[in-house]
C-alpha cells in the first residue's frame, strides 16, 4: 500500500492461478474459490486455469476462468495463457511433484523472458522419517521461485530440507461455518461425520473399522460419511474398493448397525453441495473423524473447529498444528512406505475408540473442546489468509520479476567481428558462439554481440520424481500390497487370492463385492457362480503346475475352510502369505478375517510372520 498526492493506492498484480476449478467440489477447489475471488476483490487482476473447466472462458466472481485443453493439468494450455494473458506471476496450487513440466526449458524459458515467476503453494503430507523429503521433491521447491507452504509442518520440513519458503495457511468461511447455536436435545443421537473423499488416502475403510466398534452399545450412535461412493477413484489399479459392499458386509457381521451409517444424499465429486449445505452436516455433527494417512493441511479438520465440532485425527503432518488445544490427535498403529518411501500413518483404530469414547460419556468435556475448536478457527478466517496473499504478491512479485529473467548457470560467449566464422568447433561456448556468428553473418568492423545462454535439461524434474518412485517401491493398495519375500519377484498382485476347494467360494463371492478386482487362482477348477457385475459365470481353471510358484509368490491371501490342502500352511508361510483356515470358523467369520487381511496391512504383514501354530488369523475386524 502506497500513498500518492493525499491518495491512497495499492499495487495490482496481474495473476495466473492454475489449480482445482473455483466451483469443483474439492478442498483445492474451496482453496481457489476463496483465495481467488478475495484477491480479485482486494483490486488484482486475477485469470485462473481450472483443471476441472472446459469450453469458453467464464466470468466468476471478478476472475477469468479458463480452459485446460487435452491434458488435465494444463501441461498444453498453459504455454498459451503464459503468451496471451502475460501475468505478472503464475501461482500453482498442487501437490509438489505434479507440475515437473513448468520447469522445462520451453516454459522456463518464456517465463523468464517474460519475468513471469512461479509461486508453488504446496501441501507436504508426510516425510521419509527425520523430516527428510524425496530429493527430487526437494528439487522441484528449490526450482521454484516462491515456495509457499500450506502448513506449519511444511513449511519445517522444507527448512529442514535446506528449502527457505514462506507461510500461508488455508482458511475457513467462518460465519457459513458456525455453531448451530441451539442447545442440545436430549434424545439427538451422537454424530461421528467423516467429511473424506472415497479415495486411498483417506482410508475410508478405517474410519468405517473404527465405527463399528465405538459404536457398540450405543442405540444413539451415527456415522455420517461425507462422500461420493461411486467415486472414480474407487475403481482405479491401486484402489478397487466397494464401500457400500463393505458396509453390507458390517452389517451383516454386526447387525445393529443397520441405520447407523449414513452418506449425504446426491453427494458426486462431479457437483459436490453447497457450502452451506455442507456447513449444515457439519452443524449437526457432534466429532469429526480423519483416519486419513497424513494431511498437508487438512481442510475438514478446520470446518469442523469452525462449526464447534470437535475433531480426531492421526498425530503428524499438518493434523498436529489443526487438532492441538481442542482435538484429538490419535496414536498411529503402524507405518508403512509409499512408492517415495514416505512413511504413511495407519490410525490405530483402539486408540480413536478411546477417545471417541471419552468425548461421547463426558458432555461437558465434548461442549468445552467444541467451544475452544470454535476459538481457534476464528483465526484462520479467509478475510485473514487473502490479506496474507495479498501481502505477500504485493511485497514479493516486483523484486521475483526483476530476478526472473536471470538464469541459474551461465555461459557468456562474446563475438566481435574478428571471430571466425567457420571452423570445427570445440564445444561449449565455442559451438555457441560458432553458430550465433553463422546465424548473423559478415559483423561491421568494431561490432561486437555478447550473449548469454542458459543450460536446462528438458524432463530434468520429471526424471528425478520417476526415479525416486522407482526406487522405493510399489504404491499402497487395497485391497493391499505385500512386500514379496520371492527373489526376483518385485511386487505382489493386490486382491490375488489362493482358494483351495470350493467350499471356499461363499467367502470369495463376499469378497468380491467389497474388491471388485479379486483374482482368484486354485489348483483345481472352481464354479464361482454368476458375477453380480456382469451377469456371466466365473470359473476359475486350475493353475498349471509349471505356473503354480510363480502365483505364490504373488498371492496376497489364502484361504481353505475345509481344511482340503494339506500343505498349504506350508507353502503360505514359505511365501509370506497371510492364511484364513476352517476349523470351528464358519463362512461368516472367515470373511470378516479374510476382509480384514485385505484392508490392513499391518495385520496381514503380521500374520505372514507367524509361527506355523499361529497362521490363522482371528476373526473380528481390522
Amino acid at each position: 500500500m502506497s500513498t500518492q498526492g493525499g491518495r491512497e493506492s495499492r499495487a495490482v498484480v496481474k495473476i495466473l492461478w492454475m489449480s482445482d476449478s473455483p466451483t469443483a467440489p474439492s478442498g483445492f477447489g474451496n482453496v481457489t474459490r476463496s483465495v481467488c475471488a478475495g484477491l480479485a476483490a482486494r483490486g488484482h487482476t486475477v485469470d485462473i486455469l481450472g483443471w476441472q473447466h472446459h469450453g469458453a472462458a467464464d466470468a466468476w466472481q471478478g476472475c477469468t476462468v479458463h480452459p485446460v485443453a487435452r491434458d488435465g493439468l494444463g501441461a498444453d494450455a498453459l504455454p498459451g495463457y503464459l503468451r496471451r494473458l502475460r501475468p505478472d506471476v503464475l501461482v500453482t496450487l498442487a501437490d509438489i511433484w505434479w507440475l515437473t513440466w513448468i520447469d522445462d526449458p520451453a516454459i522456463r524459458d518464456f517465463r523468464r523472458m517474460s519475468g513471469t515467476p512461479w509461486v508453488l503453494y504446496y501441501p507436504v503430507d508426510g516425510d521419509l522419517g527425520g523430516r527428510r523429503l524425496p530429493a527430487s521433491w526437494v528439487s522441484v521447491l528449490k526450482s521454484v521461485d516462491l515456495p509457499v507452504a500450506m502448513s506449519r509442518y511444511g513449511l519445517e520440513v522444507a527448512a529442514a530440507n535446506g528449502v527457505r519458503s514462506s507461510y500461508i495457511p488455508h482458511g475457513v468461511d467462518i460465519e457459513v461455518f458456525r455453531p448451530s447455536g441451539r442447545p442440545r436435545e436430549k434424545d439427538a443421537p451422537f454424530v461421528v461425520l467423516s467429511d473424506a473423499r472415497n479415495q486411498p488416502r483417506k482410508m475410508l475403510p478405517r474410519t468405517l473399522e473404527t465405527f463399528r466398534r465405538f459404536a457398540a452399545g450405543k442405540p444413539d450412535a451415527v456415522l455420517h460419511l461425507h462422500c461420493d461412493p461411486d467415486d472414480p477413484a474407487a475403481t482405479s489399479p491401486i484402489y478397487r474398493y466397494d464401500i457400500r459392499a463393505d458396509l453390507d458386509l458390517l452389517t451383516r457381521l454386526q447387525p445393529r448397525l443397520r441405520g447407523k451409517v449414513r452418506f449425504t444424499p446426491g453427494m458426486s465429486v462431479e457437483c459436490g453441495l453447497p457450502l452451506a449445505g455442507l456447513a449444515a452436516i457439519y452443524k449437526s455433527s457432534d466429532v469429526h473423524l480423519l483416519s486419513s494417512w497424513g494431511e498437508g493441511f487438512g481442510l475438514p479438520t478446520l470446518q469442523a473447529a469452525a462449526a464447534g465440532v470437535v475433531p480426531l485425527a492421526v498425530e503428524g503432518t499438518a493434523n498436529s498444528e489443526l487438532v492441538e488445544g481442542h482435538g484429538e490427535a490419535v496414536r498411529a498403529a503402524s507405518h508403512l512406505t509409499d512408492e517415495f518411501g514416505v512413511r504413511r500413518a495407519l490410525i490405530d483404530i483402539d486408540d480413536a475408540v478411546a477417545r471417541l469414547d471419552r468425548l461421547y460419556g463426558d458432555r461437558e468435556l465434548l461442549a468445552e473442546r467444541s467451544a475452544a475448536a470454535r476459538r481457534f478457527a476464528e483465526g484462520y478466517a479467509w478475510h485473514r489468509v487473502c490479506d496474507s496473499w495479498h501481502e505477500l504478491l504485493t511485497s514479493s512479485v516486483p523484486p521475483l520479476r526483476r530476478r526472473a529473467g536471470i538464469p541459474d548457470v551461465v555461459t557468456s560467449v562474446l563475438i566481435d567481428a574478428a571471430s571466425p566464422a567457420s571452423g570445427r568447433p570445440r564445444g561449449g561456448s565455442d559451438q555457441v558462439a560458432g553458430a550465433v556468428r553463422h546465424a548473423l553473418g559478415q559483423l561491421p568492423d568494431g561490432a561486437r554481440v555478447s550473449v548469454s545462454v542458459a543450460h536446462s535439461q528438458a524432463g530434468r524434474l520429471t526424471a528425478g520424481v520417476l526415479r525416486d518412485a522407482s526406487r522405493a517401491g510399489p504404491p499402497l493398495t487395497l485391497p493391499v500390497t505385500l512386500p514379496p519375500v520371492d527373489p526376483g519377484v518385485r511386487h505382489r498382485v493386490p486382491g490375488r487370492v489362493y482358494a483351495a476347494s470350493a467350499a471356499d467360494v461363499p467367502v470369495l463371492r463376499a469378497l468380491a463385492r467389497v474388491f471388485p478386482g479379486l483374482s482368484v487362482w486354485s489348483d483345481g477348477a472352481l464354479d464361482l457362480g454368476t458375477s453380480e457385475v456382469t451377469g456371466r459365470p466365473v470359473r476359475v481353471p486350475p493353475v498349471e503346475p509349471d505356473k503354480r510358484e510363480r502365483m505364490w509368490a504373488t498371492t496376497t491371501l489364502a484361504v481353505d475352510l475345509a481344511g482340503a490342502a494339506a500343505c498349504l500352511p506350508r507353502d503360505a508361510i514359505r511365501h509370506g502369505v497371510p492364511l484364513v483356515r476352517g476349523g470351528e470358523r464358519d463362512a461368516l467369520s472367515a470373511v470378516d478375517a479374510a476382509r480384514t487381511l485385505l484392508l490392513d496391512q499391518s495385520v496381514a504383514a503380521a500374520a505372514c510372520a507367524a509361527r506355523p501354530a499361529d497362521h490363522l488369523v482371528a476373526s473380528g475386524g481390522v
